[in-house]
């Protein structure tokens, strides 16, 4: 999968976007998941936390979006659930290729030759798997208001 505009830091929760560091895992809450099985594409919602530790010059949301899927696995939530666990993000990185099977890792913030697949795993345990051709970050007011945005990077 190759990146556009942004790398996954090495402590595995960060993303580098324009220059800044956003911590997806402390400032950012996961809030959707949209799958377009048409189009291939699949994006990943976040909002800006309310924290008072949050740095209001952070954009307010941010959205992933992932073009030419071809493998999307998902698992549900444990049952001993973490507090809001679905929103907030353990770990987001690269995984081997023939590890599809395996949901509860992440090998690197790198992708390199058979270490292409995303994985996002959420405190809840819910873990997300993507084979992709390449994925980027928006940037924007939330995901009602991205939809020209993503129109937009469709026609590139």
């Amino acid at each position: 999968m190759q990146l556009h505009g942004f790398s996954i830091l090495k402590g595995l929760t960060k993303i580098l976007l324009e220059g800044q560091e956003l911590d997806l895992h402390n400032d950012y809450e996961f809030t959707q998941i949209d799958y377009r099985i048409a189009a291939r594409q699949l994006q990943l919602h976040w909002v800006r936390s309310a924290g008072d530790w949050v740095r209001p010059s952070m954009p307010p949301a941010l959205t992933l979006v992932c073009a030419g899927v071809q493998v999307l696995k998902i698992r549900e939530s444990s049952e001993d659930e973490h507090v809001d666990g679905e929103k907030c993000l353990s770990s987001i990185g690269f995984m081997w290729n023939a590890m599809r099977d395996d949901m509860d890792g992440v090998a690197s913030h790198e992708a390199s030759q058979g270490c292409t697949d995303l994985a996002l795993i959420f405190m809840s345990d819910l873990s997300i798997k993507i084979a992709a051709a390449e994925a980027r970050i928006l940037v924007g007011a939330g995901p009602a208001n991205q939809a020209a945005s993503i129109a937009a990077e469709q026609q590139r």
